[in-house]
């Protein structure tokens, strides 16, 4: 009785070994599959070149001496991306590039940089594309902003980005029409939006209260008055909103 449970153990142990033995050996031939081909997908806001650049993936005769790891690791190095899908199909290894999410474009000083979701600085890279988000021109700054660093220790670039989340959240039509918020280095707030020819005044304090009185007001205003008939909207003034001429609204 004891040889025959020995004995099955023993073949037991045989059998489990060879599985191991040929899983090995299935991973080695994997590892081994060479790269030939990089394909990849999913960029927005740079030209693949660039990123093929950026990776050092533009010789292809170097291909066989990478791996999915090694590509995979060296673009997600790049600021703009979050992260990076790398699969390989046979000889090709197709590569899904996830950008970072970003909420405004910072112009100060004339150099630019880009805010992430959340609130990092980012670099603005040469050759980038579609760079489609509300500008936060002028801000006040006391001190360097580090790249890749927060933002919230700037005051009025929070200012800045409260008006662009309230805005989003509020009325979206709004949101994707604001092109500039120009904090004037501390003075009073300006807006730009691309459908109407005139600035919106909003002043400082109370901003986020302020927009929720200026979508009310686009909602309710004759839309050919909106288009054509005011020089700027200024609510500057707590309970007022004034529309007219633009005299004066540069002397804060």
């Amino acid at each position: 009785m004891y040889s025959k449970v020995k004995i099955s153990s023993i073949i037991f142990l045989i059998v489990i070994v060879g599985i191991l033995i040929g899983a090995s050996v299935s991973i080695d031939d994997e590892e081994q599959t060479s790269i030939k081909f990089i394909e990849l997908n999913g960029n927005v806001h740079l030209p693949k070149a660039e990123y093929y650049r950026f990776a050092n993936l533009e010789d292809a005769a170097l291909y066989e001496t990478l791996t999915p790891a090694i590509v995979k690791d060296r673009l997600e190095k790049h600021p703009y991306v979050q992260n990076v899908d790398a699969i390989l199909n046979e000889n090709t290894l197709v590569i899904t590039i996830y950008e970072k999410k970003f909420e405004a474009l910072i112009m100060h000083d004339n150099k630019e940089c880009l805010v992430t979701e959340d609130n990092i600085k980012i670099p603005k890279l040469p050759h980038s594309e579609k760079i489609d988000y509300p500008i936060i021109t002028n801000p006040l700054v006391d001190k360097k902003l580090d790249e890749f660093k927060s933002v919230l220790s700037n005051s009025d670039i929070v200012t800045g980005l409260k008006i662009i989340s309230t805005l989003k959240l509020i009325d979206p039509a709004l949101y994707e029409n604001l092109s500039e918020i120009d904090l004037r280095k501390g003075r009073d707030i300006v807006l730009q939006f691309s459908q109407f020819n005139f600035p919106v005044v909003l002043g400082r304090n109370n901003e986020i209260d302020k927009i929720m009185y200026l979508e009310q007001l686009v909602q309710n205003l004759d839309k050919e008055l909106l288009l054509n008939g005011l020089d700027y909207i200024d609510l500057r003034y707590a309970q007022h909103i004034y529309l007219g001429r633009s005299e004066n609204i540069d002397g804060a």
